[in-house]
C-alpha cells in the first residue's frame, strides 16, 4: 500500500508551521544566495525522494541534496566544512545532516548544533513524537533533534546458504571468503568483533580493544569493508552475508525474498538517526521549516514505508499499512530489544579505536 502526499496537503502543511516567515522577513532575506534553498546531507537510501519535490513546492526552496555512508563519513566532511577555502573564501556548509545517536552526541558536545526554532518546529508538532523520543538521552525534550528513523545492526543473509540464521562466528568462516562484508565504519565494525567475544562495544578497557581489533583483523582475511554498496550487492545475490542495518536488508529484501535479517543471541546495535542543523548552517529558518515538514504524520509515515524503519512518530501510525507497523526487523520483539546496544561517544577515549582501525584497513 503506497502512501501519497497530495501537493495541496503539502501546501497545507506549508501555512500550517512549515511556512513560519512572515513577508517582512521573507523580504529581508532575498538578498541572501542561500535563502532560496536547504543543503540536505543524509544516509544513503534513507528517503522517498518525493518528498522532497512536495517540500520543495510547499516551501518554495530549493533542496540540495547529497548523501554520505556512515557516520565517519558524516564526522569528516563536516569538519571539513568548516575549513575556509582557499583564497579565504568561506566553505558550503550544510543545512541538514542526520548523524546516528553517538555521533550526534559528539556533535551536540562540541556546540556543532543549534537548537530548533520554537516558532517553526512548534510543540504541536512535535507532540506528533512517541514519548520514548521526546526523552532521548542524547536529546531530551528535542532541543536540537528530531528522529529520522531508528532501526539496528545485525547480519543480512542469504537463507539458501544458511538455512539457520548466522551468528558473528560466519565473518571467520573462510569458506564464504570473498562473498561477505562489514560495514566501513569503526565503530559498528568493531562492535562485530566484540559481540563474537562477548565484549561490550562501548568499552574503553585497553587489552578488550586489542582483543577485539586481532578477532577484526582475522575477520578482515574473509571480508571487504562496504558501506556504500552492500545493499545492492545482497539483493543482486553477490554477497552471502554482511553486517548490515536493518533499513538496508528490508530494502534489498524486496528485489531478493532469499533474504533474511537476523540479531543474533550475542547482540547488535540499536540506533537512532537524528534529523538536526548544524551551527553554522547557511539556511536555518528553511532547515527548521524541513523539520516541521517531516513531524507532520503523514510525511513520517511516507518515508517509513520507503526506507523500511521506524521513524519515532506515533502520530504516524494510523497511515502505516500493516506489513510495515508489524514487522519484527522495524519494531523488534522484547527479546530482541533486549539485547541491543546502544553505541555511546566515549570522548576522547573514541582515540583508542584509531590507531587498530588504520592498521586493519590498511
Amino acid at each position: 500500500m503506497a502512501i501519497t502526499v497530495t501537493r495541496r496537503e503539502a501546501l497545507r502543511l506549508a501555512g500550517s508551521g512549515v511556512a513560519a516567515l512572515t513577508m517582512a522577513r521573507f523580504l529581508t532575506a532575498c538578498g541572501d544566495p542561500d535563502s532560496g534553498r536547504i543543503k540536505f546531507f543524509n544516509w544513503q537510501d534513507y528517503i522517498d525522494e518525493s518528498l522532497l519535490a512536495d517540500f520543495e513546492q510547499a516551501a518554495d526552496l530549493v533542496v540540495s541534496y547529497t548523501t554520505y555512508a556512515s557516520n565517519d563519513e558524516l564526522a569528516d566532511r563536516v569538519a571539513l566544512a568548516g575549513v575556509p577555502r582557499r583564497g579565504n573564501r568561506a566553505s558550503t556548509g550544510f543545512d541538514l545532516i542526520v548523524p546516528s545517536d553517538s555521533i550526534f552526541e559528539r556533535f551536540r558536545d562540541q556546540e556543532r548544533l543549534q537548537p530548533l526554532d520554537p516558532e517553526i518546529v512548534t510543540e504541536a508538532l512535535l507532540a506528533n513524537l512517541d514519548d520514548a523520543f521526546r526523552a532521548l538521552a542524547v536529546d531530551p525534550g528535542n532541543r536540537f533533534a528530531i528522529p529520522w528513523a531508528s532501526g539496528s545492526t545485525g547480519i543480512g543473509y542469504d537463507t539458501t546458504v544458511f538455512p539457520e540464521p548466522p551468528t558473528w562466528d560466519v565473518f571467520l568462516d573462510p569458506a564464504q571468503a570473498g562473498r561477505m562484508t562489514v560495514l566501513d565504519e569503526r565503530r559498528e565494525a568493531f562492535a562485530a568483533a566484540q559481540f563474537g567475544l562477548g565484549i561490550d562495544p562501548n568499552t574503553v578497557d585497553a587489552g578488550q580493544i586489542d582483543a577485539a581489533a586481532e578477532r577484526l583483523t582475522a575477520i578482515a582475511a574473509n571480508v571487504e569493508f562496504d558501506s556504500a554498496t552492500y545493499l545492492d550487492r545482497l539483493a543482486d545475490g553477490e554477497l552471502v552475508a554482511a553486517q548490515a542495518f536493518s533499513t538496508d536488508v528490508l530494502q534489498a529484501q524486496a528485489r531478493n525474498p532469499d533474504l533474511a535479517f537476523v540479531v543474533p543471541e550475542a547482540g547488535g546495535v540499536r540506533w537512532v538517526d537524528l534529523l538536526c542543523i548544524p551551527d553554522d548552517a547557511p539556511n536555518p529558518e528553511g532547515a527548521n521549516r524541513f523539520v516541521a515538514f517531516y513531524l507532520d504524520a503523514r510525511i513520517s509515515a511516507q518515508n517509513s514505508v520507503a526506507i523500511r524503519a521506524a521513524t519515532g512518530n506515533a502520530a504516524a501510525a494510523e497511515f502505516l499499512p500493516a506489513a510495515v507497523a508489524n514487522d519484527p526487523v522495524i519494531s523488534p520483539p522484547a527479546d530482541v530489544a533486549e539485547r541491543l546496544v546502544v553505541l555511546r561517544d566515549l570522548g576522547d577515549d573514541e582515540a583508542l579505536y584509531n590507531d587498530p582501525w588504520v592498521r586493519i584497513r590498511g
